[in-house]
């Protein structure tokens, strides 16, 4: 396959991807007019295990506001992986 080819077969997903990505954006501007980007992705399957443990880690940490619904998303994605073990990471692969 060609990589005309390629670009064309992979193109829906692309767009589909573009699509999500453009929902979950939203601009802000305060008083002053100073405009402040924000983009917000509760989809865990895109971050690496090391990032999720860390987001497992800062939620134990009192005060801290994560929904549980968030927790167990990340929690499942972990197992999905192989990658949790009596809710600790794993060792790092040699």
């Amino acid at each position: 396959m060609n990589k005309v080819q390629q670009t064309k077969q992979n193109e829906p997903s692309i767009n589909n991807l573009m699509r999500e990505q453009a929902a979950n954006f939203f601009v802000e501007v305060t008083g002053s007019g100073e405009r402040i980007y924000h983009w917000i992705d509760t989809r865990v399957d895109m971050l690496s295990s090391t990032k999720l443990w860390e987001i497992l880690r800062i939620s134990e940490i009192p005060g801290c506001d994560l929904e549980a619904a968030f927790i167990n998303a990340i929690t499942d994605e972990l197992i999905r992986r192989t990658d949790y073990f009596d809710g600790r990471p794993q060792l790092p692969r040699h």
